[in-house]
C-alpha cells in the first residue's frame, strides 16, 4: 500500500472514530437461490435461476439484513427446456414477456418491486441487463421474495434468467479481499523490464512489481496455454488435473479456484479472449459470469483493448465483494500484430537479448505487443481506483508461459522447456501484500491457488501440488523442492512456416539451480536427457548429456510424476464448433494441437 493510500485510510479512519459511528456490520453476501444454471446470451454465461412455462416463478422466503439490497439481471433467450413444446424456438416465434420481483410480508402485503417487459424477437433486448433493489425499509423482517415470468397469450414461451439474485447489506464492508488475477498469455519473464528487459516494454507492470512482490523464479508446469491455466487455477500438475494437451475436460476431482470462493460467498467474473480457455473446457465452473470476447479481426488474435475495457466496466457497475476477477488476453500470442499506437517502438535501439537473427522482426513486434498490453494493464488497475476498489484488492499478474524465438533453434511454444518458455513473470500487489520485495526463491503458477486461497481465509483442498506464498512474501524463507513442468504439443516450429512432429511428452525436473529435461514419449526413440546448470549457464547454452546411473535415475523421476493420475480421470472434450476452430487456426494452432 502507498503512503498516499495509508494515510488516506487513516484520515479516513479518524473521521469516522470523530463522529463516533460505528463500523459496518460485516454481512457477506447471501445467494437466495442454489439451482442457478449456466445461461448464454451471445458470448456472455452469467449463473441464473431459470424460469420458463413448466416453472414460471420462484419464491425465497430471508431474514433482510441492515441497508439490505438485492443485486440480479435478467436475459430471455431463444432456447426452451425439452420438456416444453419445442426444443429450439425461433426468434420470431417467441412470446414477449413480463418479469417481475415482489416482496410479501408476513402479515400478507405484497409490493412490486420490479417489473419489465422483455420482447425477445426484438435483437437489441436479447442480452443481459443489470438490475437491483432496495429492500432497506424492510430490514430486519423476514419476507418472501418471489421472482416470475408471465408470458404473452400465442407464440412460444421463452426462458428467462434472473442472474443470480444476492442479497447484500449495502453499508456492510468484507474483511475479505477483492482478487483480480491477470494472465497476459506468452509473456515471458525475460521481456519484462523488473526481470532485466533492456528496452522499456513493461513500466506499468515494474511499477507493480516494486511497489509489491515480484517472484524472480516462478515457472509454469505447462508449456500449453489450457493445461497451464487449469494448473494456474487448481493447484495441480497436469498429471492431477487431467488437461494435459488442452482439449480435454478437467478431472471431476480437482476443484477451481472461482468454485471454491464462490462457495465462499466469492462473486466471481472471467473476461477472457478465444482459442482454450473457454467455459465448455470447463474454465467457466464457479464463475458467476464468464465472458469470451472471440474477436473480429480474423486472423489476428487478441484484443486486450476490448477485453480489458469490459472488464472496466463490470468494475464500475459491480457491487458485489468480495470478488475474484479474472482477465485474460492473447494480445502478445503470436502471429505479432502491434497496433498503431507502439508499432513504431524500439526501432534504433538495437536488438537486445538472443534472438535469433532471422526472428528479429518477430521479436521486436513482440516487444511492441508487450508495451501496448502494459498501457492496458495501467487502464484495469486505473480502473479500481476510480471504483474506491484499488486498497480492497489483491493484484496479480502473471503469464501462462513463456515465447521462443530461436534460442534453442525453436519458435513459439509448446514443445521445450528451455528458461524462455518454461520462466513467466509472477507479481503480487496491494490488500495483505508488503511492499518493495523480490523474492529469488523457485516457485510455479501451481501455488498461486494456494496463495489466494490463503488471502481470502478459505481452506484449501486436501493433496494440492502448490503451496501458499504467503509465508516467503512476509519473511519465512522459501523450501527447497523440486518443481515439474511439461511440454504436451505433438509438432514443434523450427521457423514461422517450418513445423515438424514432435512425440510428448517432454518433461523437467527443476530446482532454484538447475534442471533435468527427460524425453519420455510414448513412441518412438526419446531424445537425449539433458542436465542444466542454472548458476553456471544461464542461457543454457552447455547442457551435459546423462548417462548411467545419473540417467536412471532422472528417467525415475520424471516416471514418478507422470505416473501421478487424477482420483477421477478427465472426460474427453467436446468437438470443437466451426468458429472455435477458426479461431484456434487465427492463434496459429492446428486442430488436435495445443500451443
Amino acid at each position: 500500500m502507498t503512503k498516499s493510500r495509508l494515510c488516506a485510510g487513516l484520515v479516513a479512519w479518524l473521521a469516522l472514530a470523530a463522529c463516533e459511528q460505528p463500523a459496518p456490520e460485516q454481512v457477506e453476501p447471501v445467494r437466495l437461490f442454489a439451482d442457478v444454471q449456466p445461461f448464454s446470451i451471445g458470448n456472455d454465461t452469467r449463473l441464473g435461476l431459470l424460469l420458463h412455462e413448466q416453472r414460471p416463478s420462484a419464491r425465497a422466503t430471508v431474514t433482510l439484513p441492515a441497508a439490505a439490497e438485492l443485486s440480479f439481471g435478467y436475459a430471455v433467450n431463444a432456447a426452451v427446456p425439452e420438456s416444453s413444446r419445442s426444443a429450439i424456438a425461433e426468434a420470431s416465434q417467441l412470446a414477449p414477456v413480463t418479469l417481475s420481483l415482489s416482496l410479501r410480508q408476513e402479515n400478507g402485503k405484497r409490493e412490486l418491486l420490479f417489473e419489465q417487459r422483455v420482447d425477445p424477437r426484438v435483437p437489441s433486448e436479447r442480452r443481459w441487463v443489470d438490475a437491483s433493489a432496495d429492500l432497506s425499509r424492510w430490514q430486519g423482517e423476514r419476507v418472501e421474495l418471489e421472482f416470475a415470468l408471465r408470458a404473452d397469450p400465442g407464440g412460444v414461451t421463452p426462458v428467462a434468467a434472473f442472474w443470480e439474485p444476492t442479497l447484500r447489506s449495502a453499508g456492510a464492508k468484507s474483511d475479505r479481499p477483492n482478487l483480480l488475477v491477470v494472465s497476459l498469455d506468452t509473456l515471458r519473464a525475460r521481456n519484462v523490464g523488473a526481470y532485466g528487459h533492456e528496452r522499456d516494454t513493461t513500466p506499468f507492470l515494474d511499477q507493480l512489481a516494486a511497489s509489491g512482490v515480484l517472484f524472480e523464479n516462478a515457472i509454469t508446469a505447462s508449456v500449453t496455454t489450457g493445461p497451464s491455466h487449469m494448473s494456474l487455477f487448481t493447484g495441480l500438475y497436469p498429471v492431477h488435473h487431467g488437461m494435459r494437451r488442452g482439449q480435454e475436460q478437467r478431472s471431476p476431482s480437482a476443484l477451481p479456484l472461482a468454485l471454491l470462493l464462490r462457495r465462499a460467498g466469492y462473486h466471481t467474473a472471467a473476461f477472457t479472449e478465444d482459442g482454450y480457455i473457454i467455459r465448455k473446457l470447463g474454465f467457466g465452473d464457479g464463475f458467476s459470469e464468464y465472458s469470451e470476447n472471440e474477436g473480429s479481426h480474423g486472423a489476428i488474435p487478441g484484443e486486450a483493448r476490448v477485453t480489458f475495457e469490459r472488464a472496466e466496466r463490470w468494475l464500475a457497475r459491480s457491487r458485489r465483494q468480495p470478488f475474484l476477477l479474472f482477465v485474460h488476453t492473447y494480445e502478445v500470442h503470436a502471429p505479432y500484430a502491434p497496433p498503431a499506437e507502439t508499432a513504431q517502438l524500439f526501432r534504433d535501439d538495437g536488438e537486445p537479448g538472443t534472438a535469433a537473427p532471422d526472428l528479429r522482426p518477430q521479436h521486436d513486434n513482440y516487444d511492441r505487443e508487450i508495451r501496448f498490453v502494459d498501457e492496458e494493464l495501467r487502464g484495469l488497475v486505473g480502473a479500481l481506483e476510480r471504483n474506491g476498489l484499488r486498497d480492497s484488492t489483491t493484484i496479480v499478474v502473471l503469464s501462462d508461459h513463456g515465447e521462443e524465438f530461436g534460442e534453442h533453434g525453436y519458435f513459439q511454444h509448446g514443445t521445450s522447456l528451455f528458461e524462455e518458455c518454461l520462466r513467466v513473470p509472477l507479481v503480487f500487489e496491494g490488500w495483505g501484500i508488503p511492499g518493495g520485495q523480490r523474492i529469488p526463491g523457485q516457485v510455479s503458477l501451481i501455488d498461486v491457488t494456494p496463495t489466494l486461497l490463503a488471502l481470502a481465509a478459505v481452506e484449501a483442498p486436501a493433496g494440492l501440488d502448490g503451496e501458499s506464498l504467503l509465508p516467503a512474501m512476509h519473511g519465512k524463507a522459501l523450501p527447497e523442492r523440486e518443481l515439474f513442468a511439461e511440454a504436451m504439443a505433438p509438432g514443434r516450429w523450427r521457423r514461422p512456416l517450418f513445423r515438424e512432429p514432435f512425440n510428448p511428452p517432454l518433461v523437467a525436473v527443476r530446482t532454484q539451480h538447475g534442471k533435468l529435461l527427460v524425453h519420455r514419449p510414448t513412441e518412438g526413440a526419446a531424445a537425449p536427457a539433458m542436465r542444466i546448470d542454472l548458476d553456471s549457464d544461464a542461457l543454457e547454452l552447455a547442457p551435459q548429456s546423462l548417462s548411467g546411473p545419473e540417467l536412471a535415475a532422472a528417467q525415475a523421476r520424471v516416471d514418478g510424476y507422470l505416473r501421478g493420475q487424477p482420483s477421477e480421470p478427465a472426460a474427453p472434450a467436446p468437438p470443437l464448433d466451426p468458429e472455435l476452430r477458426k479461431r484456434l487456426e487465427g492463434l496459429g494452432y492446428i486442430v488436435g494441437d495445443t500451443n
